[in-house]
């Protein structure tokens, strides 16, 4: 069995420290049921051997892993030098637009003088503009305007890294949501096949709508029709301020607290966090808390006490998942890193209160469609009776997912035919899923086949009670219309 103590997901980028079939598979044993791979930083050739290192680490392992393509979107950044780039309190430093084509490549013959794919930064700036670097690790004010560049003179000191992002806090960019090289990123993406696509800086709902048009004019691999699912990351003002209608168009959504931290007030980003968690799960979508979780462990063994906390707060907060950025991509302790966020999270869930999440749902929640009904009530009977779990038989996911969003203490698992929605379902709290061994059998049957799946994997065992969830006729999508309770024998 798959994890089956641990309800909330781990996310995990791939990168320099991890990017080998070794670390992959050690990192899905440890507890990892997504990667992700930053497009920000990656080729095509270097993400295909990513995708198909994933894959046959799970088919070895025998388990459902989700991928997640994290493409780059309406970044701005600074370019123009290799190395990091000592700054000093008082420095002034010149950013120049240049078109983003052939940017990555460019270096800057004048100490002093680097390059930003955001156009016409001088007609988006005055003297005096506020200006962040390296998600607010430097911050400087412009103190003259140039013909396409702007002067800024540093406040503090650091290291600028390559390709650090820039802010122009309260500013609109006058760019597209999507470049080529993200259409190039999302079509190698959707006909590869991946379960999620993350979308970064989501302004608005056109946003994910302009995704979901590119991406039914993919080819996938196998010929299929595409199912590559949207996470929208909320990590700008205008993000924010969108979010209910965002979470309602997307298929799940990213906390990304780095730049949304940049973007909006950072004491303000805490109770956004809070809100975002609870509006994305309780519409059955799945959100992931993102950025600096356990940031200190780049370098260190440990982690601070605070980020433990962060992580367990985020927990209590039901997220879905909690996601690792450089830790495991470049940190030294990919491995190490992984197994402290498990034992964080097996804690807090030993004493989380899932009762009472039950009890303080909202009434639409109760209500609403039959699948609504049945799967608030399936968690009902499953509380009554002391089920040690809820199995769920389910053509698209979507009867998990509801599930999943009651947050019930026994786990979810979710039986089906299609091994892409088998994948995807390793994103949602709290559900386990299985592949049908024989998805035409009748409804008896099924009950029957899918106790044994589950004894063998070690989720059940004799005189457990288990609540099932279905739907007559099986194998036709929208028909969840049952609830029947068994005793393992």
């Amino acid at each position: 069995m798959n994890r089956i103590d641990m309800r909330t997901k781990i996310v995990a980028t791939l990168g320099p420290a991890s990017g080998t079939p070794d670390m992959v598979r050690a990192l899905i044993e440890a507890g990892v049921s997504v990667f992700r791979l930053n497009f920000s930083h990656s080729t095509a050739q270097a993400a295909n051997e990513l995708i198909a290192m994933i894959r046959a680490a799970r088919a070895e392992l025998d388990v459902p892993i989700a991928i997640m393509a994290d493409i780059k979107g309406p970044a701005v950044r600074v370019y123009g030098y290799g190395q990091a780039l000592p700054i000093e309190v008082g420095d002034v430093l010149t950013i120049e637009s240049r078109p983003p084509e052939g940017i990555e490549v460019l270096v800057s013959p004048e100490p002093g003088r680097i390059y930003t794919n955001l156009p016409d930064i001088d007609s988006l700036c005055v003297v005096g503009q506020h200006i962040l670097l390296m998600d607010g690790c430097l911050a400087g004010d412009v103190v003259a305007i140039h013909p396409g560049a702007v002067s800024v003179r540093m406040g503090n000191a650091a290291a600028l890294r390559p390709k650090a992002h820039l802010t122009l806090p309260s500013v609109e960019y006058p760019i597209p949501f999507l470049s080529e090289k993200d259409i190039r990123d999302i079509t190698l993406a959707v006909e590869s096949e991946v379960e999620y696509l993350a979308l970064s800086f989501v302004r608005e709902v056109t946003d994910i709508e302009e995704v979901r048009r590119l991406i039914l004019r993919c080819r996938t691999a196998s010929g299929r029709q595409p199912a590559t699912r949207i996470i929208a990351k909320i990590e700008n003002a205008k993000g924010l301020a969108n979010a209910d209608s965002i979470v309602e168009a997307a298929d799940g959504i990213m906390v990304a607290r780095g730049d949304l931290g940049v973007e909006v007030a950072i004491e303000k980003v805490p109770i956004a966090q809070k809100r975002l968690i609870r509006t994305g799960y309780l519409a059955a979508k799945p959100v992931i808390t993102a950025t600096q979780m356990l940031e200190s462990m780049i370098e260190s063994p440990m982690p601070t006490r605070a980020e433990a906390s962060d992580v367990a707060n985020a927990c209590f907060d039901s997220t879905s998942a909690v996601m690792l950025s450089g830790e495991t991509a470049i940190g030294r302790y990919p491995l190490k890193v992984v197994e402290t966020m498990v034992a964080i999270i097996r804690e807090v869930e030993a004493s989380y209160d899932n009762d009472a999440c039950h009890r303080d749902m909202p009434p639409e929640v109760k209500a609403g469609d039959l699948p609504n009904i049945l799967s608030y009530n399936a968690v009902t009977v499953a509380y009554h009776c002391k089920a040690a779990a809820i199995v769920v038989l389910t053509e698209t996911g979507h009867a998990a997912r509801l599930l999943s969003r009651l947050r019930p203490c026994m786990p979810v698992y979710a039986f089906m035919k299609d091994e892409r929605v088998y994948h995807q379902l390793a994103m949602n709290w709290g559900v386990y899923p299985f592949l049908l061994e024989s998805p035409e059998e009748s409804l008896d049957a099924q009950v029957g086949r899918t106790i044994e799946t589950c004894k063998r994997k070690g989720g059940l065992k004799a005189g457990d009670r288990v609540v099932f969830l279905a739907g007559l006729p099986l194998s036709r999508k929208g028909t969840t219309n049952v609830i029947r309770v068994e005793t393992v024998v």
